[in-house]
């Protein structure tokens, strides 16, 4: 009598650890299928106003997957939305992607190994510089105000 109660624990403990799995039906799943479709990255050209400035928040390798590139741009782009709170300059931003040749020439680095920029704005120029304090973000590393005519 005492050997049901302990195969019933036994058989209850071998299906929360897997290693016994109720049978599905052929051709089903219980977890859903993965995205396989390529992730499309929409590319914005960066406006080169003189007095307005830009804040670029990451300067990217040509080695970075898209997957991962459209992660940090709607990180950015939801993290600007949290934060417009704090500067009303934030209002009704989003992050944008520009490649090396759509980013205005004051902003491009010599290194060459960064071919693409997510960034906001523009801004006006005497605004830009503490918006970087309202996102939160260290001025000048994860986040740079920068004047796109010089």
């Amino acid at each position: 009598m005492a050997a049901v109660p302990l195969a019933v624990g036994i058989g209850i403990g071998l299906l929360i650890g897997g290693s016994l799995s109720p049978s599905t039906p052929a051709g089903t799943s219980a977890s859903p299928s993965p995205r396989t479709e390529p992730v499309q990255l929409e590319y914005s050209d960066m406006p080169c106003d003189p007095g307005s400035s830009v804040l670029v928040l990451h300067s990217l390798e040509g080695a970075m997957r898209a997957e991962e590139v459209k992660v940090l741009l709607d990180y950015e782009s939801l993290w600007v939305q949290y934060r417009e709170s704090a500067n009303p300059a934030l209002r009704d931003q989003t992050a944008f992607l520009s490649r090396r040749d759509d980013v205005c020439s004051a902003i491009v680095p010599d290194d060459t190994r960064f071919t693409q920029f997510i960034w906001i704005g523009p801004f006006p120029s005497v605004v830009a510089p503490g918006l970087c304090e309202a996102l939160l973000k260290v001025p000048g590393r994860n986040c740079i105000a920068a004047q796109v005519v010089r």
